[in-house]
């Protein structure tokens, strides 16, 4: 389809831009690194850390879509999500129960784009719309689980992926990501948080395998059952259904 046409010419133009050799790929890994230890949530640092650390979990990942009939449908068609994709003004007319409206609700009023960094690095164009697909589904998660965007709630969240996907990315953010929080925020985190963000991790289904997109219409107690998402303990976002 178009979309599918529109991701591969977009994956050539940045893999003319960004071919890497070995020494380069290190030092950007390195630097990458460092520069995200000493901000763990900053997302350009911690997504080009993803990209070049991340190929065995991308390549599990792209087996996991393989042997789903929905997630293989998702690697065929390479649906987007992005500001022409997501009808904003549609979402917002949505029964108030709608998952559409709980993402509507959740972007705006956090000032948020659907519009997500381009995946340069990745230079397999099947594991780069994974990575991809990987980023755009995020602020779905912070929807279906009551994250809002605050420091402990990110964490907790990249706490999710981590579990879901293995990506070493999330494993940074989620390690390095507390030393930002005050004592009391830890320690909420710590017991709370945290073991809610595994057990729902391993309990709900392998979340790349959805098309969000399809689902938009459906009352989100009724995805999240779908699911088996529970809503994270402490999270900003006021959960309803």
């Amino acid at each position: 389809g178009s979309f599918k046409l529109s991701y591969y010419n977009e994956y050539k133009s940045y893999l003319r831009m960004v071919q890497l050799s070995l020494t380069q790929r290190v030092l950007l890994t390195a630097g990458s690194a460092v520069g995200a230890l000493v901000n763990p949530l900053r997302g350009d640092l911690v997504a080009t850390l993803g990209e070049t650390t991340g190929t065995m979990a991308l390549e599990a990942m792209h087996q996991r879509m393989k042997q789903s009939t929905a997630g293989l449908q998702i690697l065929k068609d390479k649906p987007r999500v992005t500001p022409e994709t997501m009808d904003m003004e549609y979402l917002r007319s949505l029964p108030a129960n709608a998952f559409g409206y709980h993402y509507y609700t959740f972007m705006s009023a956090n000032h948020l784009s659907a519009q997500r960094a381009s995946t340069k690095f990745v230079e397999d164009p099947e594991l780069s719309y994974v990575m991809t697909r990987y980023r755009e589904n995020h602020d779905f998660l912070h929807t279906l689980t009551g994250a809002g965007v605050t420091v402990a709630e990110e964490v907790a969240l990249k706490w999710f992926e981590l579990t879901q996907t293995g990506l070493p990315m999330c494993a940074l953010s989620a390690v390095f990501g507390p030393l930002q929080l005050t004592k009391t925020e830890r320690r909420h985190l710590l017991s709370e948080q945290i073991p809610w963000a595994v057990a729902c991790g391993r309990a709900a289904t392998f979340y790349m395998n959805i098309h969000f997109e399809e689902m938009l219409e459906r009352d989100i107690g009724e995805v999240r059952r779908m699911m088996r998402i529970s809503v994270m303990p402490g999270g900003s976002l006021t959960p309803l259904g």
